[in-house]
C-alpha cells in the first residue's frame, strides 16, 4: 500500500514537472493575435478598402501591440518561433 501511494506521489510530482516546463506563455500569444489584427487591418489600408475610422483604429492597435510585445523585442527568432509554436 505504502508503495503503490509512493508510485502516485511520484507520477504526480513528475506530471506537475513536465507540465510546468512547457507552459503558453500567454502574453506571448496576446502579442501575436494583435499582431495579426494589425496586420490584416493594414492589408486592408493598403488596397484603400479602409475608411477613416480603420486608419484611427489601425494608429491605436499599432500603438497597443507596440506596448504589448515591448518584452519579446529582443529575443532572437528561433527562441520567438519556438513561442509561436506553443501558441497554436
Amino acid at each position: 500500500m505504502v508503495e503503490m501511494n509512493q508510485k502516485s506521489i511520484f507520477l504526480s510530482l513528475l506530471s506537475l514537472v513536465l507540465v510546468s516546463c512547457h507552459r503558453t506563455d500567454e502574453k506571448f500569444c496576446s502579442c501575436m493575435k494583435k499582431s495579426e489584427e494589425v496586420n490584416s487591418l493594414t492589408e486592408k489600408v493598403w488596397h484603400l478598402k479602409a475608411t477613416k475610422k480603420d486608419s484611427t483604429t489601425l494608429k491605436k492597435l499599432i500603438t497597443s501591440k507596440n506596448k504589448m510585445c515591448e518584452a519579446y523585442s529582443d529575443i532572437n527568432g528561433e527562441e520567438l518561433l519556438k513561442l509561436k509554436q506553443d501558441c497554436k
